[in-house]
């Protein structure tokens, strides 16, 4: 009977010198992250955090946090566990009033699970590599395990290029995404090699890894669900599915064939027969399926080089600098990073026999970029989706620096491990510099434009920042105001077509005074009629219907009702898109223009397109009770309490019923 795995460490057998060491590296951890606690929300932060109302609970109760639990626009599922604890920070702070909270409390949250992490990295490795031993290499010292666990774990928490996974709020999904993945694979590590034993229990404890744990990943973001693909890779490289006993093997080959194979085949066969359901996505982008496909060939060269010889100027939250490939050979290097995953794909298979770890390294790396950098219309590159795939190349990395050299080459071990300490120590003092630049919202979108020239959201992140800082401080109006317009013209030089630094000079126009261009309007013009146009149109639609109401617009009313219609002769803006379009024609037609019946006809239309958007279904039904259909209105009010479901919108349905009796 083969053991799988050993983990008889009694605390006898082990030295001390790594577990110290290992809280040593949380500390370093938290003291390099410390400065950037003190900076702001970023990017979607505000969509998904700050704007969003059913986080800010008053009240524990299950219609409350069943609210809270749903309220993201992201996911398959909503990831309601991340949900909840964005609204338990809010309620931990709720004698808060401001609009504008503090993110302190939140990015605290954050750097405590990263910590959780890092001891979930320690004990994975600490349990895989003593698996490995056992199996594999018996020579190795007893004490290995835990020495390269202590290595990839120090370095995963102080490497700078989980920084976004810390800071940047909302990747809480990803990080806590991660802490069940890597719970879950601990815990089937260890199923396994009482599988392989012959003991009790393992079999249960593989089946809580796939169906406690693994739900507990999906319910926080998507890439969840890739944790039994990890596991197959467990079986491929390491266990090869072998058991004590010839019908728990069976059952192990069944289990894996109903939660990987049947379920990629399913997957894959959906795609096949309804393309549209996937290609539908890439109309609000500026690239195809197969120009990202080609593209993530060579961002996932560009991660691997940032993983391994990190640089903070080549890092950012922002990479809309990195050209498309639009060919195999533009740019130039877009094939020869595609025979390079081929190639990395092969080493991974040649090498599973001869140094398995490190073929779990690659095939780990690869699988955890398999759904968010394919074939999916995500946007093409962000630092966080390595959160969890870096653990596989720090695996194999110092794994290739640490192990015990042959006899020959016994003079390199020194070395191997001062380069290994001194990595970790760059690493440490990268995330030290990188946390310090996310200390304030200035310092971030400055350093951002210097490092990222080429970047449009860097400039109008930057641009936005000085834009809104006008009204937070009036006495520097002017140079807020001239250093907004400098950026967002920096930004039209990189892209003359951006609505949103257009939209931006637009504003500065009425906030400033800054001389409207008539070239502003009409390229704004052409670019909503014919360029893929951010999702936050709509806002900045309905924000320029406003002002045009408040007679604080520097636009005249035709002006403003041709940018408002202009979205709709694009064809690149369906769907949803379209709906969101219908919807700030709404706010328009009824607060600016008071037609009620056009108000109503593009309530309709939104609905008829995004049916299950709660926004467009309430103003349809404020737009009935302003046209006095009070028939249809009550039948309105009946849709809106069906599809409620998580109660999330009891409010803002009884202010529309008030409404209708008060129009009675």
């Amino acid at each position: 009977m083969k053991n799988c795995g050993g983990f008889r460490v009694g605390v006898h057998r082990i030295a001390s010198a790594p577990y110290l060491l290992l809280l040593l590296a949380l500390l370093m951890a938290a003291l390099v992250y410390r400065p950037g606690l003190d900076g702001p929300f970023v990017f979607d932060d505000g969509l998904n955090i700050v704007n969003n109302q059913p986080l800010r609970l008053q009240e524990v109760s299950k219609e409350s946090l069943g609210q809270a639990a749903f309220s993201s626009p992201n996911g398959v599922f909503g990831r309601p566990l991340s949900m909840l604890s964005f609204a338990a920070n809010f309620y931990a702070d709720k004698d808060q009033v401001t609009p504008f909270p503090s993110a302190y409390s939140f990015k605290l949250t954050n750097l405590a699970i990263h910590l959780l992490n890092g001891l979930a990295v320690f004990m994975l490795t600490c349990q895989l590599v003593a698996l490995y031993r056992e199996r594999r290499q018996a020579d190795l010292p007893a004490t290995y395990p835990q020495w390269l666990a202590l290595a990839v774990s120090a370095a995963w928490l102080l490497h700078p290029l989980n920084v976004t996974g810390v800071l940047y709020v909302v990747q809480r999904m990803a990080s806590l995404a991660a802490l069940f993945s890597f719970a879950g694979l601990a815990l089937y590590l260890w199923g396994r090699r009482r599988l392989c034993n012959g003991q009790r229990g393992g079999l249960a404890a593989i089946l809580v890894s796939l169906f406690v744990f693994m739900p507990l990943a999906v319910l926080s973001k998507e890439n969840g669900i890739l944790v039994p693909l990890f596991m197959l890779a467990l079986e491929i490289v390491l266990f090869r599915f072998e058991t004590a006993r010839p019908q728990s093997r069976k059952l192990l080959i069944a289990m894996f064939a109903l939660i990987v194979v049947l379920p990629v085949v399913l997957v894959a066969g959906y795609f096949l027969l309804h393309p549209e359901w996937l290609l539908v996505g890439y109309g609000k982008r500026d690239f195809t399926l197969p120009q990202r496909l080609m593209t993530e060939a060579r961002i996932v060269w560009f991660y691997l080089r940032l993983i391994v010889l990190p640089s903070t100027a080549l890092m950012g939250l922002y990479h809309d600098d990195i050209a498309v490939s639009r060919s195999l050979l533009d740019p130039a290097s877009t094939l020869p990073a595609i025979i390079g995953i081929l190639a990395l794909i092969s080493a991974a298979w040649w090498l599973r026999r001869r140094q398995p770890l490190l073929a779990y390294g690659i095939v780990f790396f690869l699988i955890g970029h398999s759904l968010e950098s394919t074939i999916y219309p995500l946007e093409l590159v962000h630092e966080h989706r390595n959160y969890l795939p870096m653990f596989g190349i720090l695996l194999a990395f110092f794994h290739l620096l640490l192990a015990p050299a042959p006899a020959h080459a016994v003079t390199l071990r020194v070395p191997r491990r001062a380069l290994a300490c001194l990595l970790i120590a760059l690493f440490a003092v990268g995330t030290l510099s990188r946390a310090n630049q996310w200390s304030s919202a200035q310092s971030l979108w400055s350093e951002e434009v210097e490092h990222h020239p080429a970047s449009l959201r860097a400039h109008l992140a930057l641009g936005g920042f000085y834009a809104n800082a006008l009204a937070l401080d009036p006495a520097a109006r002017v140079a807020y105001g001239d250093a907004a317009r400098q950026v967002y013209e920096q930004a039209l030089a990189i892209n003359k077509l951006s609505t949103e630094g257009l939209f931006g000079l637009i504003q500065l126009s009425q906030t400033h005074g800054l001389p409207l261009k008539n070239e502003w309007l009409s390229d704004l013009n052409y670019s909503l009629q014919h360029e893929a146009i951010p999702s936050n149109t709509n806002d900045r639609l309905i924000a320029l219907a406003m002002c045009r109401r408040n007679d604080a617009c520097p636009l005249n009313a035709a002006e403003v009702d041709l940018l408002m219609h202009a979205p709709l002769n694009n064809p690149r803006v369906a769907g949803r898109d379209r709906a969101l379009i219908y919807n700030a024609l709404t706010v328009y037609f009824f607060n600016v223009v008071h037609d009620y019946a056009r108000s109503t006809a593009s309530a309709r239309s939104a609905v008829a397109l995004d049916p299950m958007n709660m926004d467009n279904q309430l103003w349809l039904a404020t737009c009935l009770i302003a046209m006095h259909q009070t028939e249809e209105a009550h039948q309105q009010i009946a849709v809106l309490k069906t599809l409620d479901i998580h109660k999330r919108r009891t409010n803002d349905i009884a202010q529309v019923e008030q409404q209708l009796t008060e129009g009675h």
